[in-house]
């Protein structure tokens, strides 16, 4: 019954909880209050005029005690016990006085050191579990560099794409000339890659006006490497 899913500390004032006290229990809750009324160590206590002596994982009750704590019928309450009993879940021992109900295998639902063991083994699964999730975290970072790198990777706009901003700008660069231009040279900008191409036509445009000024003016150089290969 008792596997490797682990367990979980679960205080006896649950007891006291209004959710805990809403009747009648089900059949788990009653097993599960079973488990928080035994003794958790070997114990003594007068019952009469009679020292009961009670073993660790047992406590003593009886049927109308159950019944009134669970909320169910003595019917209920006895056939539970024999369900119980015949599932080797519990031992029950009864008399003329009392009953004494026995948690099978007691130990592995309150044993310190299994508790220990287990804890060592959850926070071994929870380191884990972080450094993979800081695994995947880091995974996500490198998707979003790689979104972010290809978002910032250049795509050469098409001619009518050139021409229709040209249009806009109401400028006088050749679309198709500054398009076969910089098609010829890689797309690139002197030495490195072109990343903004209507910045560039804006540059040309710009140059494209100096030059206009400078032959104007009987002076036909002009400054911007690219502008000059354009024009020879």
């Amino acid at each position: 019954m008792i596997d490797s899913k682990g367990w979980i500390s679960l205080q006896r004032k649950i007891q006291d909880c209004w959710i805990w006290k809403e009747k009648p229990f089900s059949k788990g809750q009653a097993w599960i209050d079973m488990l928080l009324l035994a003794n958790h160590s070997d114990n003594e206590f007068l019952l009469g005029n009679e020292l009961m002596n009670v073993q660790r994982g047992s406590f003593i009750t009886s049927e109308v005690k159950l019944s009134d704590r669970w909320g169910w019928s003595r019917t209920k309450v006895r056939a539970f016990l024999e369900l119980l009993v015949n599932q080797k879940m519990i031992d029950k021992k009864s008399d003329n006085k009392k009953t004494t109900l026995t948690i099978v295998k007691y130990s592995d639902y309150q044993n310190i050191e299994t508790a220990k063991e287990q804890q060592k083994n959850s926070e071994k699964t929870s380191k884990k579990h972080q450094k993979n999730t800081n695994n995947n975290d880091n995974n996500d970072n490198n998707v979003n560099n790689d979104n972010k790198s290809n978002s910032s990777r250049f795509t050469p706009p098409t001619l009518e794409e050139v021409r229709t901003y040209c249009l806009e700008r109401k400028n006088t660069v050749d679309a198709s000339r500054w398009v076969d231009f910089y098609s010829s040279k890689g797309w690139m900008v002197g030495k490195n890659k072109m990343t903004d191409w209507k910045s560039a036509v804006r540059t040309w445009e710009r140059g494209k006006d100096s030059d206009t000024r400078r032959t104007n003016s009987g002076n036909s150089r002009t400054s911007n490497d690219d502008l000059t290969e354009y024009y020879s």
